[in-house]
Formats: structure tokens, sequence, C-alpha cells
């Protein structure tokens, strides 16, 4: 009987030994452990909290007095050089407080503070996308995983239907057709498992990236896909009071319209005040005040471009915020139209679909051994019974990554739901 050599006989042994033998002492990957190393090493997550850092300490400094300034004036230094021999010398101490226009300081604390609050909730945002991600991959590797438990289950079938057609047919000129059939079907096989537990690699190197670690630090075993819970079982996702989105352009309007608002004011004069003392030689101590103010004839033409591109800045925000809330609520439809196909699916391929397809078979193998049934009928029911699995797992995979996506939308909380066994 012919084997599957090299690369697809490495992975079979792996899918017929390891995987019987591990129990459910082996390590496998498991979503919730993904979730928490996802929070603690992402580093889309881990930049998204050091930007956040940085916003915290600027804003402390955001909207402090400027520091006064201290000069010292010694009059009549050089008298012989001046010729004013005849004056006293005089030493003379000032302190000058640069003074911001009222608001001016309030207007950059608020920006400050409303960038800092911006930067602290997209940790948030980024912890939402970095779950979605990695729990739309994990579907996708639980995908992967299954549909090489299937192949493997349909590697012992082939080579027995394989089998059986030399058995019955021999070495008869009419036997040739069937028994290239089989070998091709064979053939196409190992294609699709080497295809296979390539985009199973490639499942497992992304979810690695995601949570911050090396591709070899995660098993090739993988944990059982949870049964998704949506918060309604038809109709669009409902998205709740906040959407992560529109809470994120709602900020970035807030921004917006703080950086127009200290822009506005730039286009005011700051003010100078200060004071000193005047020790003339000879003479008694005089005290001097002082009141400055800028004079303010090129400021609308240097600022006036900048004011007027902070107001474009708010107009572009209130579209983008017009624009979030309308996507959301496009996107709450979308998922949950999806949602809605996917357990109608689910239902007709668990509850009909497979279980017929098994029977099929089944029923194709006897009428083969007798001559009823063409050998060609028998490897299309075969498909349809290999077809029919991997589209049940895929379809399971497609439904959690729907729920992901809907946690992610209507930001709900992130704890998955317990696991399920499934039949």
């Amino acid at each position: 009987m012919r084997r599957i050599a090299g690369f697809s006989s490495i992975v079979l042994l792996v899918l017929f030994f390891v995987r019987p033998l591990a129990g459910s002492e082996a390590e496998r990957i498991e979503i919730a452990a993904l979730e928490s190393k996802a929070r603690a090493g992402s580093p889309q997550l881990l930049a998204a909290r050091d930007r956040a850092s940085a916003a915290s300490a600027l804003a402390e400094a955001a909207g402090v007095r400027g520091d006064p300034g201290l000069e010292l004036w010694v009059r009549n230094a050089l008298p012989t050089l001046a010729r004013n021999v005849d004056r006293p010398l005089a030493v003379e101490v000032e302190v000058v407080q640069p003074v911001r226009w009222p608001g001016k300081r309030g207007a950059l604390a608020a920006l400050a503070a409303a960038e800092a609050k911006a930067a602290l909730f997209e940790v948030d945002l980024a912890e939402q996308s970095v779950v979605a991600e990695v729990r739309k991959n994990f579907a996708e590797l639980y995908s992967a995983d299954h549909e090489q438990r299937v192949l493997a289950e349909a590697h012992d079938l082939l080579e027995l239907i394989e089998s059986t057609a030399r058995v019955r047919f021999g070495a008869a000129q009419e036997s040739s057709l069937p028994v290239l059939e089989a070998e091709l079907a064979s053939n196409e096989h190992d294609q699709s498992l080497d295809l296979v537990f390539s985009r199973f690699l490639a499942r497992r190197a992304k979810l690695a990236e995601l949570i911050g670690v090396v591709p070899d630090a995660l098993p090739l075993l993988v944990g059982e896909l949870p049964q998704p819970g949506f918060v309604n079982i038809e109709g669009p996702i409902p998205l709740g009071a906040t959407v992560p989105k529109v809470t994120a352009a709602r900020l970035r309007l807030e921004i917006a319209q703080r950086r127009m608002e200290g822009a506005a004011l730039g286009l005011k004069p700051d003010f100078g005040v200060g004071g000193g003392f005047l020790w003339p030689e000879g003479g008694n101590p005089e005290l001097s005040l002082k009141l400055g103010v800028e004079l303010p004839f090129f400021r609308r033409k240097r600022l006036g471009p900048a004011v007027r591109a902070a107001e474009g800045e708010v107009a572009a925000a209130r579209a983008e915020l017009a624009g979030a809330e309308a996507q959301s609520r496009s996107e709450s439809v979308r998922l949950g139209a999806e949602r809605d196909r996917l357990e109608r699916r689910l239902a007709r391929l668990s509850g009909a679909i497979v279980p017929r397809t098994s029977v099929a078979l089944d029923a194709a193998r006897v009428g083969f051994l007798d001559g009823s049934v063409e050998f060609s009928r028998l490897l299309d029911l075969f498909n349809d019974w290999f077809h029919a699995r991997v589209e049940l797992s895929s379809t399971e995979a497609e439904r959690y990554a729907v729920w992901a996506e809907a946690q992610a939308l209507a930001g709900l909380p992130f704890e998955p739901p317990p696991a399920e066994s499934k039949p």
C-alpha cells in the first residue's frame, strides 16, 4: 500500500501519535492564556502605555507660569568713556515676571489634559484591538488544527479505499482507472495536508507576534474553541452607551477644539510685570516698577494661519466623529447578519449535513464492495464527507471571530465566555 512520504509523513506522525498520547496533561495553546500574555507583553499595547505615560507627564507641566527673569544694571559703568564723570555710579537689580494673556495658561492645561485623556483611552482601544486580533487568529489556528485532524482521519479512509480497489480489481485492464483515481485522491490529500500545516504554522507565528514571544515558545497542540456568547440572538449587534471607535473620535474632537481655543488666544499679546531697586552712589536706594506689553504688529499675520488650520481640524474631527458613528452602526448590522448566517449554517452542518455524509459514505463503501456503486461515486461521497467536517470547524471559527469583532466594536468586557466541550 502506498504511503505518504517526506514532509507529509512527519506531519501525520505528529497527528497520529503525539496528539493521542498527549492527553490533558500536555501543554496546549489556550485562548485564555493567550489573552493574558497579550495584555502583559503585546508590543502594540506596551507602546500605547508608554505614550500614555508620556502624555500624562507632559500634562503635569502644561499651564505652569514662566520663570521670572533677573536683570542687573550697572549705570554709568564707564564714566570717562561716556564723558559723564560728574554723574555717580549706580547699580540696579530688576526682576521681571512674564504674564500670559488671561486664559492662555488654562487653554494649554486643558489641551494637555485632553491629550492625556485620549492617550489613556488609546491604551484601552489598543487592548480591545489586540485581544480581538488574538481571538480571531486563535479561531483560524483552531480551524487549521481541526482540518489537520480530519485529514489524518481521512488518510486512513483513503488507504482503505485504495486497498479495496486494488483487491477488487487486481491487475485487470479495467481496473486501471479506479486505481488511478484512488492514487490521485491520495496525491491531492497530500497537497491539502501540506497547505493546511503551512497555514497552521503561519497562524501560530502571528499569535506569537501579537503576544510578544517567539513562535517556538507556543506548543503545537491547540485547545478547544470557547462557545461565543452573543448579547442578542438575532438582529444587529447592540452597541451600548460607549462605543470605543466613537469615544476615540469624540476625544480627538475635544483635542482639536482645545487646540483651536489655544490658537485663538495666541493672537492676544502677553505681558511683563516687574520691579527693582536702584542704588546710586552716595544716595538712597530707589524702588522702580515695570509693566510691559507685547506689540502684536505682526502676530496676526504670523499666527493667523495656525488659527485657520485649527478651525479646519475641528471641522475634520466633527466629520470623523459622524463617520465613526455611521461606521459603528453599519458594522453592528453586518456582524449581526454574519452571526445569523453562521448560526443557521452551523445548525445545518451539525444537524443534517455532517451525519448524512457519514451515512452516505458508509452505504457507498458497502455498495462498492458488492458492485452496486461505482468507484468514482465512492470518491465523490468521500469528498463530501471530508469537506463537511472541514466546513463545520471553519464555520465555528468564523462565528468565534465574528463574536470577537463584535466584542471589540461594542466595547464589551474582555473576559472570554466559559469553554464548552464540543461533541
